[in-house]
């Protein structure tokens, strides 16, 4: 049974490029990864290690570290490009917060720094539900608010949670924000002992998605923020029209991917059926692309589902994997493609699969399928589509 469809007003993002969509945007085009040898992190951190680190900045009044200033900011930019676009807030404005921890760096804090100051403000700011009540309370939303955890495709199953609040009339509206930042020396250490992770090297020699050579991925801090609104709402101008979505799990394993790939390409289809399209419609797909070999076969799988006519691509080699928060960075980036009329795309080689994009491209629109996986099993696709 379809699900109505909604449409994405408004967008902000904080990366390792910048403070802002116009900081991803021009990073992305730039062609350079926004990744770099980091030196004297301190704790347990590799020396070097290779991160996509959020520079210093934002707005201090917004909390003592990045993280809590980052939400705040991508909320922020992607609340009044929102009202930029018409959209009037209703009664009910939900606020779901992806990610797939706290504020590490107030929880390195309390175990470096035991004798804090203020140990009240200290233990406030590192609970996982203050960066989202911290904007609820901004904007004064009161509509629920959530905090989710579906390990990497955390963001992407926010904005297919939200459509069905919107769906249900449990919300007039819907703010979806990811925020992933502050990872900490014992776990990058722990994840490169999965041998997913690799810190000693630059991306362009480990994350190839969909190239030869991809052995995995360096870790990228991120936040994104959306509004997400009913389709077709009058004096507003939608930036995508999210068309369908839908959540699975393949229930094989707590790190790997279901060999047969069944159950993920069931989601998909199932996320197609919602949106009332056919996956020969489907000219644009957005791999989930962490270049790890498991997750390289799953999206070869994918695409050759969908078929010759869709173009892939990712962003993971230029943001870092931001854990929860990669899927809803590209969704944010997929919906400016759709406005400029450009996809900031990532050159390939000629060894790459042929129906990877092979650099910066004219976008023309049309119908974008898009794939997030986590740990655990989780599932999670969507399919956007022009605004009429």
């Amino acid at each position: 049974m379809p699900i109505p469809p909604a449409d994405i007003l408004g967008i902000g993002a904080v990366s390792g490029y910048g403070w802002s969509m116009d900081d991803l945007w021009s990073g992305l085009l730039s062609g350079s990864t926004s990744a770099e040898a980091h030196v004297g992190l301190g704790g347990r951190f590799p020396d070097p290690c290779w991160l996509a680190r959020i520079p210093e900045g934002g707005d201090p009044e917004a909390g003592t570290t990045r993280y809590a200033r980052a939400v705040t900011a991508a909320a922020d930019e992607a609340i009044a490009d929102a009202l930029g676009r018409g959209w009037r807030p209703g009664e009910r404005v939900a606020l779901l917060y992806a990610t797939t921890g706290g504020d590490r760096e107030r929880w390195r804090q309390r175990y470096l720094e035991p004798e804090p100051d203020n140990p009240r403000r200290r233990f406030v700011e590192q609970v996982w539900t203050t960066p989202a009540a911290r904007v609820i309370e901004r904007y004064q939303f009161h509509g629920p608010s959530l905090v989710i955890n579906a390990a990497c495709t955390s963001g992407l199953h926010a904005l297919a949670i939200g459509q069905r609040l919107l769906a249900t009339g449990d919300a007039t509206d819907v703010v979806v924000v990811s925020g992933d930042v502050g990872f900490d020396g014992e776990e990058i250490r722990a994840f490169a002992s999965l041998k997913a992770l690799v810190y000693d090297a630059p991306p362009s020699e480990v994350c190839r998605p969909l190239r030869g050579g991809t052995r995995g991925f360096v870790v990228g801090e991120g936040v994104a923020a959306l509004v997400l609104a009913p389709a077709r709402q009058p004096g507003t101008e939608g930036r995508i029209r999210l068309l369908g979505s839908a959540l699975g799990n393949d229930a094989y394993h707590p790190v790997s991917i279901e060999p047969s790939f069944e159950y993920l390409i069931r989601t998909m289809d199932t996320a197609l059926g919602h949106a009332e399209v056919t996956r020969e419609d489907v000219d644009f797909y957005v791999a989930h692309g962490t270049g790890t070999a498991q997750c390289d076969e799953a999206d070869t799988a994918v695409v050759e589902h969908l078929g010759k006519q869709s173009v892939a691509y990712c962003f993971k080699a230029m943001l870092g994997h931001t854990m929860g928060t990669a899927p809803l960075l590209e969704t944010v980036i997929t919906a400016r493609a759709y406005s400029e009329g450009l996809l900031p795309a990532t050159a390939a080689e000629a060894e790459a699969h042929p129906q990877l994009a092979r650099g910066p491209m004219t976008h023309p629109g049309g119908v974008t399928a898009q794939l997030g996986l986590g740990f655990g099993g989780n599932i999670t696709t969507a399919v956007y589509g022009d605004v009429d």
